[in-house]
C-alpha cells in the first residue's frame, strides 16, 4: 500500500514537472519586448510650431507597459510651451493610431528644462510622460471590424 502511494505521488510530481517545463518554454517565447525603444520622429508638425526652429522630437517607448516619454527640444529663444504641448498631442494621436491604442493617460506633470550645449547655445526641452491603454490587438486577438460582420 505504501509503495503504491509513493509510486503515485512520484508519478504525479514527475508529470507536473514536465508540464511546468513545457509551459515555461511556451511563455518565454511569447513575452513582449521589455527594453526601451528610442524613436526619432520626423518633424512633420511644422504647422503646429511655426516659431520654433531646429526642433527634434524623440519618443522613448516601452511596449510591455505602454509607457511613452515625449521629448521636444529646440532653441530656447524660439521655444513656446503652447506649441510644444500641441505638437505632443498630435504626436500622441498619431502614435496611438500607428500602434493600435485607443487612449492614453498622463502619468506625470509635463516638465520644461533649459540647458546649454557645448557651444553655449541655450536650448529648451519639453517632456511629457503618458501611458497608452486599450490596445485593440491585445494578446494576438484580431481587431473587431464592424464592416466585415
Amino acid at each position: 500500500m505504501k509503495k503504491t502511494a509513493a509510486f503515485l505521488v512520484a508519478a504525479v510530481l514527475g508529470t507536473a514537472v514536465i508540464f511546468a517545463q513545457n509551459a515555461l518554454e511556451e511563455t518565454s517565447e511569447t513575452y513582449t519586448e521589455t527594453t526601451v525603444q528610442k524613436i526619432s520622429i520626423e518633424d512633420k508638425y511644422g504647422d503646429l510650431h511655426p516659431k520654433a526652429k531646429n526642433v527634434t522630437i524623440t519618443l522613448e517607448y516601452t511596449e510591455l507597459t505602454g509607457e511613452v516619454r515625449f521629448y521636444y527640444t529646440c532653441m530656447a529663444s524660439s521655444f513656446d510651451q503652447g506649441e510644444a504641448m500641441n505638437t505632443a498631442i498630435s504626436v500622441f494621436e498619431d502614435f496611438a493610431k500607428e500602434h493600435k491604442y485607443r487612449n492614453y493617460q498622463y502619468r506625470a506633470k509635463d516638465k520644461t528644462k533649459y540647458f546649454k550645449d557645448g557651444r553655449g547655445v541655450r536650448f529648451a526641452t519639453y517632456e511629457s510622460f503618458v501611458i497608452f491603454t486599450g490596445r485593440t490587438r491585445a494578446f494576438g486577438i484580431p481587431d473587431y471590424d464592424i464592416e466585415t460582420r
